[in-house]
């Protein structure tokens, strides 16, 4: 698997559990999952996703000697752990920049950032479009309605020189835009830097399953691990295999534990 996986149409995960269970079964392995999309269905309002007592049990059997389970999400580190409640998750928030569990505790951002991207949003004049949720260290701006092509375009125009002149980089995300400290840690990065830490971990060992743009930096990290978009058929990616929606994630977790 490579980075020119782009190239071709990914394989239907649920028909690779056999492959995928053999591969991780040969030493120490990292599950590693992103939130809204995945986990949970997108909605209009970012505080309603939560998990039902069954999914969430799902996620509580992941975790196993020998085996680890990472939540990945733009969401802030706090935010994600209460909504997903697994206590021996390890949680990798704001696209990187915060990670906590199995020992590994990180919280990284650019001197002043935190003051500098509140000053940004109040310039923006962002209200209107949607919902502005402003997570510390990065934020996401929700364009609302949702599935409006010209309405996020348009939205992305008219911030973008703001953004960037501010040190920031602007990046979209599904229905959304994504607004990070430049040159900041992505997911890739945090990802390579929890399997460092894990003992005997390794990238060929991971699965990472996601479904937005921001999850593709993982999917390039892991070009020799296991990875999955989830959504319709069709959307360019660098990840191995699709799923098409938090369904059939689970679907696909409950055979992978057994």
């Amino acid at each position: 698997m490579s980075p020119s996986a782009v190239d071709r149409a990914p394989a239907e995960l649920l028909r690779a559990i056999e492959v995928v269970r053999g591969r991780l079964a040969r030493g120490p392995a990292l599950v590693a999952l992103d939130f809204d999309g995945t986990l949970t269905e997108i909605v209009d309002d970012p505080d309603d996703p939560g998990l039902d007592a069954h999914r969430r049990h799902v996620l509580e059997r992941i975790p196993a000697p020998g085996r680890w389970l990472a939540i990945v999400s733009g969401r802030g580190l706090a935010d994600v752990r209460d909504k997903v409640g697994v206590e021996d998750a390890i949680y990798v928030g704001n696209h990187g920049l915060e990670i906590a569990g199995a020992g590994i505790s990180e919280r990284s951002a650019p001197p002043g950032s935190e003051a500098r991207l509140s000053a940004l949003l109040d310039s923006l004049g962002a209200d209107g479009w949607g919902i502005v949720e402003n997570k510390a260290l990065t934020a996401t701006l929700h364009v609302r309605p949702r599935s409006d092509p010209a309405r996020h375009a348009a939205l992305g125009d008219s911030i973008r020189s703001t953004v960037e002149a501010a040190g920031f980089d602007l990046r979209a995300g599904k229905d959304a835009w994504e607004i990070r400290p430049a040159g900041a840690a992505t997911k890739g990065d945090a990802i390579r830097r929890v399997v460092s830490a894990l003992p005997g971990a390794s990238l060929t060992r991971t699965l990472y399953i996601g479904d937005d743009a921001t999850d593709e930096d993982a999917f390039r990290t892991l070009a020799a691990g296991i990875t999955a978009r989830v959504g319709p058929p069709g959307a360019p990616t660098a990840a191995r295999y699709r799923l098409t929606g938090p369904e059939e994630v689970y679907r696909f977790l409950e055979s992978l534990i057994g």
